[in-house]
């Protein structure tokens, strides 16, 4: 077997396979359209505060319809010069929410966000039971992940070593239904 990478002149016939043996997932142009087009992998939606005509704050999602779902992709306010990710974006994390259930009828029936393990009970050491580790999790002191957990958001998996060694990337999921 040879390996090929796919390029405007062979993406016509990985699509034919695809919809040959996944019927009920793609026909040919939806396949042929998916290799093509990044945008339907996943649009970019944000929004920001403004203070005195200067961005205060941000909140950049990305809308991945074959997912249902759409995820904050990054965040932050300026507070007096210092990085926050909690309270002073409610208003932008309900401007998202409110996006998302307006884009319900699209498909897309839920949030993600991946918050790091700093100040987390699995932080700093390998994870080996995955749901073990995701059933005995605890926040210590994490102010970051407490406000999230408070606006619905439930841990649901993660990304082991995602921001380095013993680092991982806590996946967070809120239901629109």
């Amino acid at each position: 077997m040879v390996i090929r990478r796919m390029a405007p002149s062979n993406v016509g016939a990985v699509a034919k396979l695809m919809s040959a043996i996944k019927p009920d997932w793609w026909d040919f142009e939806g396949a042929n359209q998916q290799l093509q087009d990044v945008g339907l992998l996943a649009k970019l939606v944000g929004w920001y505060l403004e203070e005195d005509g200067a961005p205060k704050g941000w909140l950049l999602c990305a809308e991945y319809a074959g997912y249902a779902c759409l995820t904050i992709e990054n965040l932050g306010y300026d507070e007096n010069g210092a990085f926050v990710m909690e309270r002073q974006l409610e208003p932008l994390l309900q401007r998202a929410e409110q996006y998302a259930r307006q884009k319900r009828q699209k498909g897309l029936r839920n949030m993600r966000y991946i918050i790091g393990s700093t100040g987390m009970s699995c932080h700093g050491r390998p994870i080996t039971d995955f749901a073990e580790e995701l059933r005995t999790l605890r926040s210590l002191g994490r102010a970051h992940f407490d406000y999230f957990r408070s606006i619905g958001f439930v841990p649901t998996g993660f990304l082991p070593n995602c921001y380095g060694k013993n680092y991982h990337g806590i996946i967070m999921v809120k239901s629109l239904l």
